[in-house]
């Protein structure tokens, strides 16, 4: 934990203006109801709060709704956006899950229903690491947390917030639970020149193989191009941009690349960990990448397809909707 929050250190965001602390001082106010309120009464309260943020602000999800229109082309206009509504609501209860873990009323295992423990047992068995490839779907956040609050160990690459204090905050609740997080400093990638961006992405990347190298286990998300330089492939008939950085270090060190996927089911978590995404050493490595994150998205489109409300991508994700 130590070596990990360490890394945090050198990778940690600039200070942000106190103008700027907003959505830190919301999200400790909700994490203050979250606290002492029943968690259906929080899930309720998220519910309101997504209603109003899309009468209020709707455009904030015109992203989401281009991204929905690739899984569900053919719904009518109310189904969509019915489909829409279930959607946001279901990322407030995920916001929900976060700020209920520095409570001590959390019990996240008691919460899980695991289906494939032995595809992840197997795997971890063989002490080449384990990349668990996974998406912004249905209870991640409770799943991964509940599985490192049972005595897991499993690292999360996750994207740096603004301001530093909610990133600060929101890495505090998952600490308590025991999850382990290599941060990734997005907005300064971006902002920053080409030689800079490298230097902090390679700086996540090493954790990442160090992790790997040690037989331990990564999660990370692959549905979501966040620092812009992803692998153009087809996903829902089209190309996105996909980041395939993590299967890379994936096939380099050897490990096993194992897709989870966990349902949200009401306030169960239904957490399914799939046979591993089988890869050859011997074939060149880049295309040997491409191939494998592209078996990796067609199972991931199969629970999207059937559950598109867990989807919570904010982002577009086709190069058209980024374009518009």
């Amino acid at each position: 934990m130590m070596a990990i929050r360490g890394k945090a250190l050198s990778l940690r965001a600039p200070r942000i203006p106190r103008g700027d602390m907003a959505p830190y001082y919301a999200y400790r106010f909700a994490e203050s109801l979250v606290r002492v309120l029943p968690r259906r009464t929080s899930y309720w309260l998220g519910d309101r709060a997504a209603d109003a943020l899309l009468l209020a602000v709707p455009g904030k999800f015109d992203a989401l709704r281009g991204n929905l229109r690739h899984v569900i082309p053919d719904a009518d206009d109310k189904t969509f956006e019915q489909t829409v509504q279930r959607n946001v609501r279901n990322l407030t209860h995920c916001w929900v899950d976060v700020m209920e873990m520095s409570s001590r009323k959390a019990n996240l295992p008691s919460r899980l229903d695991i289906e494939g423990l032995d595809n992840f047992y197997g795997a971890l068995k063989r002490g080449r690491g384990v990349v668990i490839a996974s998406m912004h779907f249905g209870s991640w956040e409770t799943g991964l947390a509940g599985w490192n609050a049972m005595g897991g160990k499993m690292a999360l690459l996750a994207e740096v917030l603004r301001p530093q204090e909610l990133f600060e905050r929101v890495i505090g609740a998952r600490g308590k639970q025991g999850v382990h997080v290599i941060p990734i400093d997005v907005a300064a990638m971006r902002s920053a020149d080409a030689h800079e961006a490298r230097r902090l992405g390679a700086a996540s990347m090493r954790e990442v193989f160090r992790v790997l190298k040690s037989g331990g286990t990564i999660a990370m998300a692959i549905d979501r191009d966040l620092i812009g330089n992803g692998e153009p492939m087809a996903f829902f008939g089209k190309k996105a941009p996909i980041p395939i950085g993590v299967v890379d270090i994936a096939i380099r060190a050897g490990s096993v690349i194992l897709p989870v996927i966990l349902f949200r089911d009401d306030r169960r978590v239904r957490a399914v960990a799939y046979p591993e995404i089988k890869y050859s050493t011997k074939a060149p490595r880049e295309d040997e990448v491409i191939a494998t994150t592209q078996r990796v998205l067609t199972l991931f489109e199969s629970a999207i397809r059937r559950y598109p409300d867990q989807w919570h991508v904010l982002d577009a994700i086709w190069n058209e909707e980024r374009a518009e």
